[in-house]
């Protein structure tokens, strides 16, 4: 990874901290996320192919027992994508099948914290981690679907989670995609156990020596582009 993409990442992900801290600040509302807290750890994660640099040499470095989870999970992720990557509800059929992100340790904590991606940095709730459990909501019925709505606030959303976080997360995220365009001269978007993965793989190893183009044709072969959740380069 270039320093200069790791720069980039770095001042991304500080500058969605600043941020956030200082809306939450401001409102005075305080989160009930916390460590050991994995209930939305099951979700479909998507980053550009930055930060799955940025965290792939973390793990490399600080964390091989995750890596290699990663590696194992990795394959089995990319299948699925080749095969799902059409469907229209498939982030949502994923998150209700409750897999837990093989970067958590047995004990539920985030092994790679300090380098998680964006997308999961903007995720974040005042009300009580047990809505976060996959399949709970929907579940609700009577008085504690009636319970759920009379907590919920302008600004929630989607659903119980904090609206502005995640917007600033996706803004921010975006930003840092236009910018290793620029740099580097074109950006993968994907899930990131399977771009964390194909980093790791030859074949992908030499398509990104070789450019956009060739980067590519190695994602149309492994069948990863296109579809509402495909992989996307450009």
């Amino acid at each position: 990874m270039s320093p200069e993409l790791r720069r980039a990442v770095s001042k991304a992900h500080e500058q969605l901290e600043r941020r956030t801290a200082a809306y939450l600040a401001e409102r005075g509302v305080r989160v009930s996320c916390g460590p050991g807290c994995k209930a939305c750890c099951s979700a479909w994660v998507v980053v550009g192919l930055a930060e799955a640099e940025y965290l792939r040499e973390a793990l490399e470095a600080h964390q091989p027992e995750a890596l290699a989870r990663i590696e194992a999970e990795g394959r089995k992720r990319l299948a699925r994508i080749a095969r799902q990557k059409h469907l229209s509800d498939f982030p949502t059929r994923y998150f209700l099948e409750n897999r837990p992100c093989p970067l958590l340790t047995p004990e539920g904590f985030c092994s790679t914290h300090p380098h998680r991606p964006l997308a999961c940095r903007g995720l974040l709730t005042n009300l009580s981690a047990r809505y976060c459990v996959p399949g709970v909501v929907p579940a609700l019925r009577g008085r504690e679907k009636t319970a759920y709505r009379a907590q919920l606030r302008p600004w929630h959303g989607p659903e119980h989670y904090l609206k502005v976080p995640w917007l600033l997360s996706e803004r921010t995220a975006q930003k840092l995609w236009a910018a290793e365009q620029h740099k580097r001269g074109f950006v993968v978007i994907g899930e990131l156990i399977g771009l964390v993965f194909l980093l790791g793989q030859h074949d992908f190893q030499e398509a990104l020596r070789g450019g956009l183009e060739t980067v590519r044709q190695t994602l149309e072969k492994r069948r990863l582009l296109g579809g509402a959740y495909g992989f996307w380069v450009g």
